[in-house]
C-alpha cells in the first residue's frame, strides 16, 4: 500500500508561502552536497596531511650540549635561525639527546623538557621565551628496550588534559600547569606517575620508560562514554554504571544481552522475550505486548543511534541458536568481541542530552579501536551444543489420559460421525476407532483393545529423533590490532553458524569491522573512520513446530511418526482417508495426505539480512584546552525474505485441490498448479550529521570547567514492498500469471477470491534536527556542578514549530566528601560521595501523527475500483510526552577499595503520556490518540562490589546488584471501567501500569461450570453476566513485572584459573497460569475435530456433580466460554512468580607466559568451559512450573535446557 502524508495540504490550510517548498529542497540539496565535499575535502586532506607528515623531520645526537650547541644542530638541519638572550643561556640545564626523524617542534618540546624556558616559532625562526606558568610537556613513552608503546595514555591527574603516544611513542600535551602529577599508563605495563613541580629537569623525558607488570593487572578506571563525551565514572553527577571489556568477556554467552543479564543495577531483562528495560516504565506500553520497543532504551553505537529496527530477526520461525522467540533487541545485532565499553544512563543528569530519546534510558556502546603498540592479532572460537528438551517434561497429558479425555467427548456428542458426510473433517485414530465400533465394525472389546494399545504410545523418542536435532553453535573470531605510521586500526571478522533444534533451520552470520584513527599536525587534528558490514542468511522451517504446536495438524500424544517398519506415517486431517481416496484422489487430484516428516522437504523462508555501518569523525585542537569536531554516521539495513511453498508440500496440494474443479471431464485449476512464491525487500537508510565545539580547563588547579555545545540533524528512510506468485516452478523461477482481483470456484461449489494484495510499497521518511549544550564546573577537585540543554525539533509532531520543537534539560551535583580534611587522613574509607540530579526527557509519540496518513492498494474485487482509506487521521493536538527524573545517589569504597557501593534513589514524573481515548464513531474511528496520561514511579538501585579475598594467587570477588521499581498511574482521564481482568490491563487510576486483576472465585456449581462473585459477594453464574462488575468487584493480585530484581556474580581466581557463578533475582510480581484456557478446551457443539487442549491439569477436571468438591477445573459438559474464562482468569490461576535462577557457571584457564615462552608464535593463550541456562535454584510457588516459561500447549513453552560451551583465544 502507498502512504501520502498530506503535510502540504496543512501547510496551504496554514497559508505558508510557496517558497517554502522551494527553500525545504534547496536545504536538502546543499545538505547533500555539502556530505559530498566533506568526503572529498577528507580525501584531500587525508593525502596532504600524509605528504606533509614526513617534512621538517631532523635527527638530533647530542651529550651533555648546552642550549646554543643544540640549536645550531637544529639550524643547520631545517633553516631555522634562533634568537635567545645571554641570561637565558646560562638557564639551560645541559641536556643529552638521541633522536632520529622528529618532527622539528616536537624536537624542541623535548630540548625545553623541565626547564625553565619556553619557545616561539614564527617565521622560520625559533624564539627562546622565559618558562611560564603553563607549559607544553613532550616526551616518548618506550619499554624497558626502548621500544616505543604507541597508544599510551598519558594525562594529568586531577584534570581532563589528556592524550595517546602516536606510532613511535611520542606524546605531547600544552596547558601543562608547573604543579601537576604526570600519569602514563599501558595495558600490561605498571603505571608510571611522576610529580611534575618535585622533578628535576634532567629526569622529566624525554624518554619515560614502563616497566612491565609481573602481579596481576592493576584496575584501571573505564570512561564512560555517554555519546557526546567521555568523563571519568566518578566524577559523574548522574547515575551510569559503566561495563568494561573484561567484564563482558568474562561471560561466555553468545548474545550481548545474555552477557549483561545480572551486571547492571535498575535493568532488567525479559529472556523469554528478549526484551529489556532501564528503571521503571514512562508510559502505558508497559502491558500491551504491542508496543513495548516503545519503552526500551535508546541504544547508541559509536556516538550516534542504531537502526531502530529488527532487520537481523526473522519475522517468522527462530531467532538465533537456543532462542524459542525471535528477538527485538537490537543489542543481540553487535559482536560482544568487538565491543570496549558500554555505559548505562539511567538519570537525567546523565541522559538527558539524548533528550526525547532519553525518558527509557540509554545504552552507549563503544567499540573496540586500535591501541598502537605492537601489531596484535587475536583469534578466538566457541564451540555451543545444546540437546532438545525432554517432551516428558512438558506438563501435558500421556496418551492414555488423552484418550480417555477424547472418551468424554466422545460419549457426549462432541464428535460427528465423517463418514455420514463427505464434507466432515477427519477424526483421530482414537475417535476413529470409537465410531468403528458404533457402527458396528468391530465389537467393544475389540475397540476396548485397540484403545488400550494406543494408550501406551509415546512418541516422545520419534518426535526428538525425527523433528528435532541437537543445537550447536560455531563462531569464530579473528581481529587485527596495532598501528601502521601513526595510523592505530582495529579490525575483526566474526562468523557463526547456528542450528536451532528445530529440523531443517539454520543461521549464518558474517561480520567484519574496520576502525582506524590517526593524528596530525602535532595532534592537533585527529581523524577517524568505522566501517562495520554484517551479513546474516538463514533458513525458516516450521515443519516441526508445527508438529508441535496446537493447530489441527498437531501430534497427539499416542501419533507415531514411524510405523514398525520405520515408513513415515501418512495422516489425513480436511476428509477421512476413503473419501480422500474415492471423490478425490482417484479422479486425479494431487494425494491430500499429511506427513510430518516428509513436510522437512518443503516450505522454507529463506532471510538474507545486510546491515551497514559508517561512522566518521574529524576532530581539530587550535588549543590544548578547545576543539571543534565534525562526524556523522550512516547507516543502512536490508532484509530480502524468500517464502517458498513448494508445489509437493501439503500447504500447495491442499490450496490447490480445494480450488480444482471437474468441468466435462477436464479439471479447471482455481490455483494454478506449482508452488507459491512471496518475496519481500525493506530498506532502511538513517544518517546523521553533527557539529560540536568542546572546551576543557583548568585554572590554578582550583577551578575547572568542561563545555560542549553542538547541533545535529538526522534522518530516517524506511520502504518495503511484497510481491507473491502463484504456479511457482523452483528450477525455472517461472510463475503463472493471474488475475488476482477474479473469482474461482472451490470444490464444495462456492466463489472464492484469491486474496492476495500484490505489490504493495510502504514508505516512511522522519527528521529531526537538535541543539545542545553541556557544562561542568568543578571547584578544587571536589564539587561539582554540570547542566546540560538540548532542543528537539521533529516532523512527525506537526508544521507547527511551537508544538513541534520541546527543550529538554539536566542539572546535578557531587560532593567528593573522601577529599575533605576530616576524612583525607581516614583509612578506613577511600571513597564517600554524594551526588544528586534534576532534568527531563521525552519520548515522540507512537501510533499517531499530526499530519493524515491515507493508504491505497489494489482495485476491489467488486466494485474493480481503487481501494482507499485514512489509517491514522491528523491530530494536530498530539505532542511530546515529557518525564521529569529526580536523582539522589551516594558512592562507597572502604579498606583499600576492597568494598564499595553504589546506592541511587530515584523519582520520576511523566506527563502527557499518549493513551487512546474513545472518539465520536460517526467521524470514522472509534479511539484516537491523545496525550492524556499521567504517571509517577521511583525505585533504589544498590550496587555491592567486594574482594572477599585479594592475594598474589588467590582472589575472590563477588557483586551484587539489587533493583526495586514502583509506578502508579496518576492520571488516566478516561475512568477505566473494564469488568473483565483481561481489559483491566488498561491504564487504571491508583494501580500499577503492569498492574494484575482476577475474578474472585466461588467454586464450580453441580454441573462443572464456573461461579464468580462481585465485592458484595454476589455469586454470578456461567450463565450470568458480569457486564455490571468494575474494577473494584475483581481482585487485585499485584504486579505482573517483578518489583525487586538483580544478580549475583562471583568469580574465584587461583593463579592462572578462574571459576565464575551467576544468579539471577526476581522477587515480588505475580503471574497467571496459562495451561488451562479457553483454546485447551472444544467447541460445545457437534462436529468438532482439531487438536485438543492437553495440559495435565485437565485431568482433574470436573467430570459428575460432586466433584466440585474436590476440583475447581470446570468440566467439558454443559460448559461455555464464560465458564472456561472465568476460570482462567480468577484469583486461584494466579501465582507468586518469586524465582532465582542459575544462568551461568564457566572455568576457565589462562596459560601463564612463562610456559609459553618457548612459544614466541603465542602472545597469549586461554581455554574455557561453560554451562548456561542451568534452571530454577529456587521458587516461591509450590506448582511443578517455571515461573517464565508457562505451558500453553506446545514446545516453545519449555524453559531452556542447559547449553555447553567450549572457548579458545589465542593472541599472536
Amino acid at each position: 500500500m502507498y502512504h501520502y502524508f498530506l503535510a502540504k495540504e496543512k501547510l496551504k490550510d496554514r497559508s505558508v508561502p510557496p517558497n517554502t517548498h522551494f527553500f525545504s529542497n534547496l536545504l536538502i540539496r546543499l545538505i547533500m552536497r555539502f556530505q559530498l565535499l566533506c568526503i572529498v575535502w577528507l580525501g584531500f586532506f587525508l593525502q596532504s596531511a600524509s605528504a606533509l607528515h614526513g617534512q621538517n623531520r631532523i635527527d638530533l645526537h647530542v651529550e651533555n650540549a648546552n642550549l646554543e650547541q643544540i640549536l645550531q644542530q637544529v639550524r643547520k638541519q631545517s633553516g631555522y635561525d634562533y634568537v635567545i638572550r645571554p641570561e637565558q643561556l646560562k638557564k639551560f640545564s645541559p641536556r643529552s639527546l638521541n633522536l632520529s626523524a622528529i618532527e622539528l617542534e616536537t624536537i624542541l618540546q623535548l630540548c625545553f623538557q623541565g626547564q625553565p624556558l619556553g619557545f616561539i616559532l614564527k617565521n622560520n625562526t625559533i624564539i627562546v621565551t622565559d618558562d611560564q606558568q603553563e607549559r607544553t610537556l613532550s616526551g616518548i613513552v618506550t619499554d624497558s628496550k626502548q621500544r616505543p608503546l604507541a597508544g599510551a595514555t598519558v594525562r594529568i591527574k586531577g584534570t581532563s588534559l589528556q592524550t595517546k603516544s602516536d606510532g613511535k611513542g611520542v606524546f605531547s600535551l600544552e596547558g601543562v600547569p608547573q604543579k601537576a602529577v604526570l600519569e602514563i599508563r599501558y595495558l600490561g605495563y605498571e603505571v608510571r606517575q611522576i610529580d611534575l613541580s618535585g622533578t628535576p629537569a634532567s629526569e622529566l623525558g624525554p624518554i619515560f620508560i614502563l616497566k612491565e607488570q609481573t602481579a596481576a593487572l592493576e584496575e584501571v578506571t573505564v570512561m564512560a562514554n555517554t555519546g557526546y563525551q567521555k568523563l571519568d565514572p566518578s566524577k559523574a553527577t548522574g547515575s551510569l554504571v559503566v561495563i568494561d571489556e573484561k567484564k563482558i568477556q568474562e561471560s561466555p554467552a553468545l548474545s550481548l544481552m545474555q552477557r549483561l543479564e545480572g551486571q547492571v543495577s535498575g535493568l532488567q531483562f525479559n529472556m523469554k522475550e528478549n526484551r529489556l528495560t532501564v528503571r521503571s516504565p514512562n508510559n502505558f506500553s508497559a502491558g500491551s505486548t504491542s508496543q513495548r520497543s516503545y519503552s526500551s532504551p535508546l541504544i547508541v553505537i559509536d556516538g550516534f543511534p542504531a537502526m531502530q529496527q529488527q532487520l537481523s530477526n526473522n519475522p517468522t520461525g527462530e531467532g538465533r541458536l537456543f532462542a524459542t522467540n525471535q528477538s527485538p533487541s537490537i543489542l543481540n545485532n553487535f559482536n560482544p568481541d568487538d565491543i570496549a565499553s558500554i555505559t548505562v544512563l539511567k538519570d537525567a543528569a546523565a541522559a538527558s542530552i539524548w533528550g526525547s530519546r532519553a525518558a527509557n534510558g540509554v545504552i552507549v556502546i563503544e567499540t573496540k579501536s586500535g591501541r598502537g603498540g605492537r601489531n596484535s592479532i587475536n583469534f578466538s572460537s566457541i564451540f555451543g551444543i545444546t540437546a532438545p528438551a525432554d517432551l516428558n517434561r512438558l506438563q501435558r497429558m500421556n496418551a492414555s489420559e488423552y484418550i480417555e479425555f477424547e472418551q468424554e467427548l466422545f460419549d457426549n456428542n462432541f464428535y460427528a460421525d465423517p463418514s455420514s458426510a463427505w464434507r466432515y473433517a477427519n477424526v483421530s485414530e482414537a475417535i476413529t476407532t470409537m465410531f468403528r465400533a458404533k457402527r458396528n465394525e468391530i465389537s467393544l472389546s475389540e475397540r476396548d483393545a485397540i484403545l488400550a494399545e494406543m494408550g501406551t504410545r509415546n512418541n516422545s523418542d520419534q518426535i526428538r529423533d525425527n523433528l528435532l536435532q541437537t543445537a550447536q553453535t560455531q563462531q569464530y573470531n579473528l581481529s587485527f590490532n596495532g598501528a601502521v605510521n601513526g595510523a592505530q586500526y582495529y579490525a575483526s571478522a566474526v562468523y557463526n553458524k547456528d542450528r536451532p533444534i528445530y529440523r531443517n533451520n539454520e543461521s549464518n552470520n558474517l561480520a567484519l569491522t574496520f576502525n582506524i584513527n590517526n593524528s596530525y599536525f602535532n595532534n592537533k587534528v585527529k581523524v577517524g573512520l568505522g566501517l562495520n558490514h554484517t551479513i546474516q542468511k538463514s533458513t525458516v522451517n516450521d515443519g516441526a513446530k508445527t508438529g508441535l504446536g496446537t493447530s489441527a495438524l498437531g501430534l497427539t500424544p499416542y501419533d507415531m511418526l514411524r510405523d514398525e517398519d520405520g515408513n513415515a506415517i501418512d495422516r489425513y486431517y480436511i476428509f477421512t482417508p476413503q473419501v480422500t481416496r474415492e471423490r478425490f484422489e482417484s479422479q486425479g487430484y494431487l494425494p491430500w495426505s499429511y506427513n510430518h516428516i516428509d513436510e522437512l522437504q518443503y516450505n522454507d523462508d529463506r532471510y538474507d539480512n545486510n546491515m551497514t555501518r559508517i561512522i566518521g569523525n574529524i576532530r581539530y585542537s587550535p588549543l590544548s584546552w578547545l576543539n571543534a569536531s565534525l562526524s556523522g554516521s550512516y547507516q543502512r539495513g536490508t532484509l530480502n525474505m524468500e517464502s517458498l511453498r513448494d508445489k509437493e508440500g501439503y500447504f500447495m496440494r491442499s490450496l490447490i485441490n480445494e480450488g480444482t474443479i471437474l468441468q466435462n471431464g477436464r479439471f479447471v485449476y482455481g490455483i494454478p498448479l506449482g508452488g507459491r512464491f512471496i518475496t519481500s525487500n525493506t530498506k532502511t537508510d538513517d544518517y546523521s550529521v553533527r557539529f560540536q565545539l568542546d572546551a576543557n580547563k583548568t585554572w590554578n588547579e582550583i577551578h575547572h570547567l568542561d563545555v560542549f555545545a553542538g547541533s545535529e540533524i538526522r534522518q530516517s528512510y524506511n520502504m518495503g514492498y511484497l510481491q507473491t506468485r502463484l504456479g511457482f516452478d523452483k528450477d525455472t523461477y517461472q510463475s503463472t500469471a493471474i488475475n488476482t482481483l477474479g473469482y474461482y470456484t472451490t470444490i464444495y461449489g462456492s466463489n472464492k477470491t484469491y486474496g492476495i494484495q500484490d505489490n504493495p510499497i510502504n514508505i516512511s521518511r522522519q527528521r529531526y534536527m537538535s541543539y545542545y549544550a553541556n557544562a561542568g564546573y568543578t571547584l578544587m577537585n571536589r564539587y561539582y556542578l554540570t547542566g546540560s540543554a538540548r532542543f528537539d525539533d521533529a516532523t512527525i509532531i506537526g508544521v507547527d514549530r511551537a508544538k513541534r520543537a520541546k527543550p529538554f534539560w539536566s542539572t546535578g551535583v557531587r560532593w567528593d566528601l573522601h577529599k575533605e580534611a576530616f576524612l583525607e587522613n581516614v583509612s578506613l574509607v577511600n571513597t564517600l560521595s554524594i551526588r544528586s540530579s534534576i532534568g527531563t526527557g521525552g519520548s515522540v509519540p507512537v501510533g499517531g501523527t499530526s499530519f493524515t496518513i491515507y493508504n491505497s492498494s489494489i482495485n476491489d474485487s467488486y466494485t474493480q475500483l481503487p481501494n482507499g482509506s485514512i489509517s491514522n487521521p491528523a491530530n494536530q493536538m498530539l505532542g511530546w510526552e515529557t518525564t521529569r527524573t529526580f536523582n539522589l545517589g551516594m558512592d562507597l569504597g572502604l579498606f583499600n577499595n576492597r568494598l564499595s557501593a553504589n546506592v541511587d534513589y530515584y523519582s520520576k514524573r511523566s506527563y502527557g503520556i499518549v493513551a487512546n481515548v474513545p472518539y465520536n464513531a460517526t467521524y470514522g474511528w472509534t479511539t484516537l490518540q491523545f496525550n492524556t496520561g499521567n504517571m509517577k514511579s521511583s525505585g533504589v538501585d544498590i550496587q555491592l562490589a567486594g574482594d572477599i579475598v585479594r592475594k598474589s594467587d588467590w582472589n575472590w570477588n563477588s557483586s551484587v546488584n539489587l533493583s526495586y521499581t514502583t509506578n502508579e498511574v496518576t492520571d488516566s482521564r478516561f475512568k477505566n471501567l473494564s469488568n473483565t481482568p483481561s481489559a483491566a490491563s488498561l491504564p487504571l487510576e491508583g494501580y500499577p501500569i503492569d498492574q494484575l486483576f482476577a475474578y474472585r472465585w466461588a467454586g464450580l456449581d453441580e454441573k462443572g461450570r464456573s461461579q464468580v462473585q462481585d465485592l458484595q459477594g454476589n455469586v454470578v453464574d456461567a450463565d450470568g453476566s458480569t457486564f455490571s462488575f468494575t474494577p473494584d468487584d475483581l481482585v487485585y493480585m499485584g504486579r505482573s513485572t517483578a518489583p525487586y530484581f538483580g544478580g549475583w556474580t562471583n568469580a574465584v581466581r587461583y593463579k592462572n584459573l578462574t571459576f565464575t557463578a551467576r544468579v539471577t533475582m526476581n522477587f515480588g510480581h505475580k503471574v497467571r497460569g496459562i495451561d488451562v484456557n479457553s483454546t485447551q478446551y472444544p467447541n460445545n457443539t457437534a462436529g468438532f475435530s482439531g487438536f485438543l487442549g492437553n495440559s495435565k491439569r485437565l485431568t482433574n477436571r470436573w467430570r459428575q456433580p460432586g466433584d466440585e468438591a474436590f476440583t475447581d477445573i470446570p468440566g467439558v459438559i454443559n460448559t461455555n466460554f464464560n465458564s472456561i474464562d472465568r476460570y482462567a482468569f480468577s484469583n486461584i490461576n494466579v501465582f507468586d512468580a518469586s524465582h532465582i535462577r542459575l544462568q551461568q557457571l564457566s572455568l576457565d584457564y589462562r596459560f601463564p607466559a612463562s610456559m609459553l615462552h618457548d612459544y614466541r608464535t603465542f602472545k597469549s593463550l586461554s581455554i574455557g568451559f561453560a554451562a548456561t541456562n542451568l534452571g530454577l535454584l529456587w521458587k516461591k510457588t509450590d506448582r511443578d512450573i517455571d515461573p517464565e516459561y508457562m505451558f500453553n500447549g506446545d514446545y516453545s513453552s519449555m524453559p531452556p535446557v542447559p547449553t555447553y560451551m567450549f572457548r579458545l583465544s589465542v593472541g599472536f
